[in-house]
């Protein structure tokens, strides 16, 4: 009479660890869609008093560059990205208000070390993202006025849409809510909150 041979522990524990690194077969070093580098730039129309923002009647204007790593893959379907922004040029206009907080043009640039992002669909044409990240901005001059700090700290959320036009290159639109803020830095810390539309364009 035949036996039937039971797997031993040894094996079910070796399938497991081989099905949990399958997940990160995708992001080895002869994939040439590990690295994405982004050109973007973006525009608020106007600030509003937000969730923690007091500042009104302020537009934004930024340009930057961006990267991005890929390292992590769900159920082979969708991405999670390590984000990383350098704005290289940020320029505020912010309009006389009945609030006591500063008016005129602030230049500056700033960065976003810390971010993430995550494409639903990896193989679509079209993929819908989602993307956090948090930072800073520094100006020539205090923001808003000479009550505030030159530094700001940032936390923007938001989301878009990524068209893949070929194997290496896609197009970007999206969108993002925009907090700036010194963090309790300055004499005065009312905060600006943005919606800032964007556009970019991505090469693998």
């Amino acid at each position: 009479m035949a036996q039937t041979e039971v797997p031993s522990t040894a094996n079910n524990k070796e399938t497991s660890q081989t099905k949990f690194i399958d997940h990160f077969e995708w992001i080895r070093g002869n994939n040439s869609n590990i690295h994405e580098f982004h050109v973007v730039g973006g525009y608020s129309f106007h600030s509003s008093r937000g969730f923690w923002g007091k500042i009104p009647k302020g537009n934004l204007g930024v340009l930057g560059l961006r990267y991005n790593r890929k390292i992590l893959e769900l159920n082979n379907i969708h991405t999670i990205e390590y984000v990383s922004e350098l704005n290289i040029s940020v320029h505020y206009s912010l309009s006389p208000t009945k609030f006591e907080y500063g008016s005129g043009e602030f230049s500056g640039f700033g960065g976003t070390p810390l971010g993430f992002q995550i494409n639903l669909g990896k193989r679509n044409v079209i993929q819908p993202f989602f993307k956090t990240s948090t930072g800073f901005m520094y100006f020539k001059r205090p923001f808003p006025d000479e009550r505030g700090r030159k530094f700001n700290f940032t936390l923007e959320l938001g989301g878009g849409v990524e068209y893949m036009i070929s194997q290496n290159f896609s197009f970007t639109l999206g969108y993002k809510y925009h907090h700036m803020s010194n963090f309790f830095l300055g004499t005065i810390n009312p905060g600006i909150d943005s919606n800032i539309f964007y556009t970019g364009i991505t090469i693998f």
